[in-house]
């Protein structure tokens, strides 16, 4: 396998988490816009979680020109016998899908657990609610995990197809 392959996975691999923290972090800028009604700077809350999603799109948009340059010209193979593109794009999704899943899962049962409470002590204070805001970020960390680790495969077919029709 090509160095510029692997710096292709590399690259593309974070552009994905960078575009699953930016919708995370997009989770969060909601409960700041409901307190500054009016205000002009309810722009200024979403624009880290935009700017983290356009970085995404354009690292997975400029992977292949950088999976060219990165190597230059002595793009040396990698002996890696028996393991094809499709196999590494699989690893790459399962390796982020249990990240994910796995990192954010303590973070949604405590969530969770908190929001039955409050469900349960019928308590339905206006801070309360604006704080399960935060179970949002773990909820998305962890569905778009859950994503990547059962849909990897699908996508990596689709992927190395793709990959394999463009060097062709």
């Amino acid at each position: 396998m090509l160095i510029s392959t692997i710096v292709l996975l590399v690259v593309r691999l974070f552009s994905l988490q960078w575009l699953i923290q930016g919708l995370s972090m997009l989770a969060f800028a909601f409960p700041e816009v409901e307190d500054n009604h009016g205000s002009s700077f309810i722009v200024l809350r979403f624009l880290p979680s935009l700017l983290v999603i356009l970085l995404a799109v354009v690292a997975w948009f400029i992977a292949p020109l950088l999976s060219r340059l990165i190597p230059g010209r002595q793009d040396a193979s990698i002996p890696v016998s028996g393991l094809s593109l499709r196999d590494m794009y699989s690893f790459a999704f399962v390796f982020l899908g249990l990240y994910f899943a796995l990192s954010s899962l303590a973070d949604v049962l405590n969530w969770l657990h908190y929001a039955f409470l409050v469900a349960a002590a019928h308590d339905f204070d206006p801070e309360r609610k604006k704080s399960l805001y935060g179970l949002s970020r773990p909820i998305i960390t962890f569905v778009a995990g859950l994503i990547c680790l059962f849909s990897g495969r699908r996508w990596a077919s689709k992927l190395s197809e793709s990959e394999l029709t463009v060097k062709s």
